[in-house]
């Protein structure tokens, strides 16, 4: 950590949709899960200037003890969703003994980070986790993140190259920008790299620093926050320099 990325985080906002339904829409029981979608944005106050976007999130909240209470069958449910990554991951820990989803009272499960080039190495992913651990994080309930190259994430891969864009506006001008997230994300540049071996090895590093186990040997790691606390009380004592 140094003072650079001190000044950073403290110039950070998560700002987070989520997306709730009552009633079951495409798949039985899916009202159980809640899901959300986020930017992540550094403030601009001293220039004047609107905040300017440096990441995108999203991530899914299953109620577990609610789909209890329902009889909601947790594998059916799992399985109606494998066409994503996240879920066929999760799939395979269940069926292998891994884990028992039965055993917490919610799962928080995060399917995607994605920061631009220039804030890879500045300690974002790691604020991330600190409010995924402030907002959720309890002894009975798993945060778990899908760690897996974009280019190995087919339905992010599509999402992001060929459909998503990006707005931009300055205070200069009322006119918005749009700019395809994957040139404003620089993703390009991450599939270009073809080891596939060795981007594991940078996204594992990340998920370990960030206080993440892998689940067996599945691109699913589960979170423990002695790591997260540390960095919190870091901040304090740097702040209170």
């Amino acid at each position: 950590m140094n003072k650079n990325d001190i000044k950073i985080w403290s110039n950070l906002t998560f700002k987070t949709q989520s997306y709730r339904k009552n009633y079951d829409l495409v798949t039985l029981d899916e009202n159980i899960m809640t899901e959300h979608s986020g930017t992540i944005s550094v403030l601009r106050l001293a220039e004047q200037l609107p905040p300017v976007i440096i990441g995108e999130y999203g991530f899914s909240v299953w109620n577990i003890d609610l789909g209890k209470k329902l009889s909601v069958d947790f594998n059916k449910l799992i399985s109606a969703h494998m066409v994503e990554n996240t879920y066929s991951e999760l799939s395979y820990v269940v069926e292998n003994k891994l884990i028992d989803v039965l055993k917490y009272k919610k799962l928080i499960l995060i399917h995607t980070v994605v920061l631009c080039a220039e804030y890879r190495k500045h300690g974002i992913t790691e604020e991330f986790i600190e409010t995924m651990y402030r907002d959720f994080y309890d002894v009975d309930i798993a945060i778990i993140a899908l760690v897996k190259p974009f280019q190995d994430n087919p339905i992010d891969a599509d999402y992001f190259f060929k459909r998503k864009t990006v707005q931009i506006k300055e205070k200069s001008s009322s006119v918005i920008t749009e700019v395809p997230a994957a040139d404003y994300y620089a993703l390009n540049e991450l599939v270009e790299k073809g080891d596939v071996e060795f981007n594991e090895y940078k996204l594992f590093s990340v998920a370990v620093k960030c206080g993440f186990n892998r689940i067996g040997n599945s691109h699913l790691f589960i979170f423990t926050p002695e790591n997260t606390i540390k960095r919190m009380f870091y901040k304090i004592e740097t702040n209170e320099k």
